[in-house]
């Protein structure tokens, strides 16, 4: 029985760096889950800089992105194997951040019905959360190469 051969040096970084960064995610948003307002000093800039309003998602909307991108994070890590499953989760983990990078925080209300985010947001949506949305999804997407 042989192993499998090991995924290509840029298709591994491109795992390493997807995984950690939906790590990331999933462990800032346990954080937010639990009450913290960390990075900010209260709960309303909070909401104001990563969300557009005054109030801040509760406790289970937080916990399930933080499911969701822990969960991610390691599918596309490698870390899951190589299953049909696994390389799917992959293709769909990219799609989805390249998606949230190109057409941005202030769309993505607009198709939920959500109110319209305020000028903190928006700025920060274009210089930071867009930018590393689609850093982040280029390297789902080099991550999700096959062998």
């Amino acid at each position: 029985m042989s192993l499998p051969a090991s995924p290509r040096p840029l298709t591994r970084s491109g795992r390493i760096a997807g995984g950690l960064g939906l790590g990331l995610i999933g462990a800032i948003h346990v954080v937010w889950a639990t009450g913290s307002s960390w990075p900010a000093r209260t709960r309303p800039e909070l909401a104001r800089a990563v969300v557009g309003s005054e109030e801040m998602p509760g406790p289970v909307p937080s916990g399930i992105v933080a499911v969701g991108a822990l969960a991610a994070g390691v599918a596309v890590s490698g870390a899951a194997g190589e299953s049909g499953v696994v390389r799917t989760a992959r293709v769909l983990a990219a799609a989805g951040v390249l998606a949230r990078g190109g057409a941005g925080g202030v769309l993505a209300c607009r198709l939920l019905k959500l109110p319209e985010p305020g000028e903190t947001f928006r700025r920060l949506d274009a210089r930071v959360y867009r930018p590393l949305c689609l850093a982040l999804g280029i390297a789902l997407l080099i991550g999700a190469r096959r062998r």
